[in-house]
């Protein structure tokens, strides 16, 4: 069985997200790292299919025959997602050195031509730099979960999780905990996942 993405051929196997990729299409998706089970919490993956607005890293692409990532309105909406991701984080913070994927949600802004002055952003100071291996910036953080997913389905640690709610959810490693006093073994899995510098390699180890 295959469907098609923007016109070109592809399998319609796994989610709607792995058929875009697989026809050679990028869209982002930033809380779904290729090792990790996708969480579907960013939306930032939004597609049309068969006349619906779906998210493609959790929609089974069984079941579903044309799929478009282009259009005025999938495109408009995910813009609007993206700005809204980009208010999470404080001006300048996506320009600091970061792990591997660092980069992924400043070239989604710039693949969508968001805005990044169009919804107030989040002030947010917190750093935690007692790790030797890595830092800590809260500011640079959209809360995707690819952090705490990766220290749990690939390490089975759980050293990292979310705590509050609403505006006030954050990452941390612990109630009042420091990376360095938690359980993390400094084996750099959230690092290599995070989609932006908020978990950045330590200068000395940096690439």
């Amino acid at each position: 069985m295959s469907l098609t993405v923007d016109g070109i051929e592809a399998p319609a196997e796994g989610t709607l997200l792995d058929a875009v990729l697989a026809a050679g299409i990028g869209l982002p998706h930033l809380c779904t790292d290729d090792n990790l089970a996708a969480i579907g919490a960013c939306r930032t993956c939004l597609v049309e299919a068969d006349g619906r607005i779906v998210a493609a890293c959790s929609a089974p692409a069984s079941q579903f025959h044309q799929v478009a990532t282009r259009g005025a309105v999938v495109e408009r909406i995910r813009r609007g997602v993206l700005e809204l991701t980009a208010a999470m984080v404080s001006p300048g913070s996506l320009d600091r050195p970061g792990g591997p994927h660092a980069g992924e949600l400043a070239a989604a802004l710039a693949s969508h031509s968001a805005r990044l002055d169009r919804y107030p952003h989040r002030t947010r100071t917190r750093s935690d730099a007692t790790n030797t291996f890595f830092s800590f910036h809260e500011e640079a953080c959209i809360l995707c979960g690819r952090c705490v997913a990766a220290c749990q389905e690939l390490q089975h640690i759980g050293a990292i999780g979310m705590a509050g709610r609403g505006g006030a959810t954050r990452v941390t490693p612990g109630a009042d905990a420091t990376f360095a006093d938690s359980i993390c073994t400094s084996c750099g899995s959230c690092v290599a996942a995070c989609p932006t510098p908020a978990l950045s390699p330590r200068e000395a180890f940096a690439p």
